[in-house]
């Protein structure tokens, strides 16, 4: 593992209190994106925690769509339930998602309220889009630390079906958080979960 790959899991055993149990490494092509898992026994979270390590080591190209709130420097955070057992599938699309604005033509960013329709994500499952957005979860939600003098944030991945793209698409995200609220969308990722729409 390159050193600045070790410096950042140093920066996130630290924020969550604990050592990762699982590392994905980073593959050996760029962009060199890794994911880390945080187990629930290990942090004191309700949850698992999976981050990527490596989408930070280098800045987005922003553009005229990113808020406030976006930042150059990002890693894709995700929370499943305390007792999974087989996160590969998650942990692939979060390496995945980590390296999607660097092998786009012309680099791009991803911030909050972004989607990216994918088709089918899991197996037997009705998800097939990517959300990012700012993590529900306070500690979590501020810049984490520092590279090169830059904030470095989290970016929640989340997950919609094919109607809630579309509505998403037609209404914007706001109306996507209103309907995570009236359905008590979970913190953690439930990959059978039916379409609010």
């Amino acid at each position: 593992m390159k050193p600045q790959h070790t410096n950042i899991l140093k920066m996130l055993t630290s924020h969550f209190g604990a050592a990762p149990s699982l590392l994905w490494d980073p593959s050996s092509s760029g962009p060199e994106v890794g994911c880390a898992y945080f187990p629930a026994e290990k942090t004191g979270r309700p949850w698992g925690t999976l981050v990527t390590y490596g989408m930070s080591l280098t800045p987005m190209v922003m553009d005229e769509r990113a808020e406030d709130t976006d930042t150059k420097r990002a890693e894709i955070i995700a929370y499943v339930k305390e007792d999974e057992t087989q996160p590969d599938d998650l942990a692939n699309w979060m390496c995945w998602t980590g390296a999607f604005p660097f092998l786009q033509e012309p680099p791009t960013f991803l911030g909050w309220g972004h989607t990216i329709h994918m088709g089918e994500l899991f197996t037997n499952s009705s998800l097939t889009t990517l959300l990012t957005l700012t993590s529900i979860v306070i500690a979590d939600n501020e810049p984490v630390f520092k590279l090169d003098n830059e904030d470095v944030s989290f970016l929640w991945l989340t997950f919609l079906t094919d109607a809630e793209y579309a509505l998403k698409k037609e209404q914007g995200v706001n109306a996507i958080l209103d309907l995570f609220a009236a359905h008590k969308h979970p913190v953690t990722l439930d990959r059978s979960r039916t379409s609010y729409v």
